[in-house]
């Protein structure tokens, strides 16, 4: 095996799309997140953060290591207009959208959604 085929870091901080399914029905939509996965420096930073608010009893740590992660969206729209991503939207949408942010939680910790082969 080549050394180069177990570097993930790269793949995972570039990130990768996740097609989000209707919490409605479990359809496809045309909504999707762009997010980085759990080999990415910036989710290893966000968990250590993550681990801080544990420690210190502060609320909203598991939403925020989404947000962290999330670089953004398509196909996001609001009364027939295009959603720009923005990470206080992002935590809103997986505040008020729990089905979503177990969505994005679950393609995360699944390292072959960020490798290609």
């Amino acid at each position: 095996m080549d050394i180069e085929q177990l570097y993930t870091a790269d793949a995972h901080e570039e990130g990768a799309e996740i097609r989000i399914l209707s919490p409605i029905n479990g359809d496809e939509t045309d909504f999707y997140i762009i997010v980085k996965g759990v080999d990415s420096k910036s989710y290893r930073e966000s968990v250590r953060a993550y681990h801080r608010k544990l420690i210190n009893k502060e609320d909203g740590g598991e939403i925020d290591l989404l947000v962290a992660i999330t670089k953004g969206w398509r196909g996001l729209q609001s009364k027939g207009k295009e959603v720009k991503f923005t990470p206080k939207l992002a935590y809103d949408l997986y505040v008020n959208a729990p089905n979503i942010a177990s969505q994005v939680d679950a393609f995360v910790a699944e390292r072959r959604n960020f490798t290609k082969g």
